[in-house]
């Protein structure tokens, strides 16, 4: 992975945890998102009107992609909001976050999408799921799915799968729009990502309009509570924004969901800083492999290795 999508990712991963730490300070909520995500659009909206002619002419398969962002986007707000009104948010977040890694790794390899990655590599990413899924539980002997229940399960695969498939969706049309015109120009990727952002916005109407629950909820959020999701729309979506630019820097979008999981760590800092929450052995354990993953798969240790094993070869 490129030094170039490595400072993008890293300095998106800080905008990720401001905004997921808003969204922990109040309700989990559609209504959260809704306005997040509408807030998120609004700002890209001039960018839109600029480039607006690069996302004409393109080939199907590109708007495709674009829905099919759109919608698995939908899922993945959906299962996590939902998802931690049936458990904590310290257990539902970590393991969303993990899964996906493990499965854009498996979906590229499978389909020969992008460059192929080395064994270490590999090895780096399923020690970032491994990190980032014993982070949330209490000791070692309660790490169990078993300690979820079943609603718990199904909004985590919700937000698994969701992330999974927009990761991939945007890498893809990314690409496409990038074939079409040489290179995508900045405008153009933050115009894209105003239609990414208005359509999440759109798919999550329905959400709204057909859940008592949930339009008490954006009402209360369309008062003096405003501030929260208005500011999390500007973290949420500057940051995705510097992930569509590091797509553009990457052989591989398994890279980008591995190194985004720098997130963790940071937001595990955060909470025992600023919100006090405790310590314990499978966070401390599971922050090291989180860490130890992002070196060997970013290959910031691969000349080492590399050397050892001619050593070990020659030995």
């Amino acid at each position: 992975m490129s030094l170039t999508a490595a400072i993008l990712i890293f300095i998106s991963v800080f905008m990720h945890v401001a905004w997921n730490m808003l969204s922990k300070s109040t309700s989990p909520s559609t209504a959260f998102y809704i306005i997040m995500n509408f807030v998120g659009g609004i700002i890209w909206l001039p960018f839109f009107i600029e480039s607006a002619s690069s996302f004409t002419g393109l080939p199907a398969l590109f708007y495709i992609l674009l829905a099919g962002s759109c919608l698995f986007e939908v899922i993945y707000m959906y299962g996590l909001a939902h998802g931690y009104k049936h458990a904590d948010i310290s257990l539902i977040y970590p393991v969303v976050r993990a899964l996906p890694v493990v499965m854009l790794a498996v979906i590229t390899l499978v389909f020969g999408i992008g460059k192929p990655f080395d064994m270490l590599t590999l090895g780096g990413m399923i020690m970032i799921a491994a990190g980032c899924f014993i982070m949330p539980f209490a000791s070692f002997r309660t790490i169990s799915l078993r300690s979820l229940n079943t609603l718990a399960l199904l909004f985590i695969a919700l937000g698994a799968i969701g992330t999974t498939g927009y990761t991939l969706c945007d890498s893809q049309a990314l690409k496409i729009a990038g074939t079409q015109y040489g290179s995508l120009s900045r405008s153009a990727t933050l115009g894209y990502l105003f239609l990414i952002q208005m359509g999440l916005t759109l798919g999550e109407v329905p959400l709204i309009l057909f859940d008592r629950s949930e339009r008490e909820a954006f009402r209360k959020f369309m008062g003096k509570e405003v501030i929260y999701p208005v500011i999390a729309g500007v973290c949420s979506s500057g940051a995705y924004a510097l992930i569509l630019f590091a797509m553009q820097y990457v052989t591989n979008v398994s890279f980008i969901q591995a190194f985004r999981q720098l997130s963790l760590p940071l937001g595990f800092v955060a909470g025992v800083l600023f919100l006090h929450e405790k310590s314990s052995a499978t966070k401390i354990t599971g922050l090291l492999l989180i860490l130890t993953g992002l070196i060997i798969t970013t290959g910031i240790c691969h000349p080492v290795v590399s050397e050892i094993l001619h050593f070990l070869r020659n030995f």
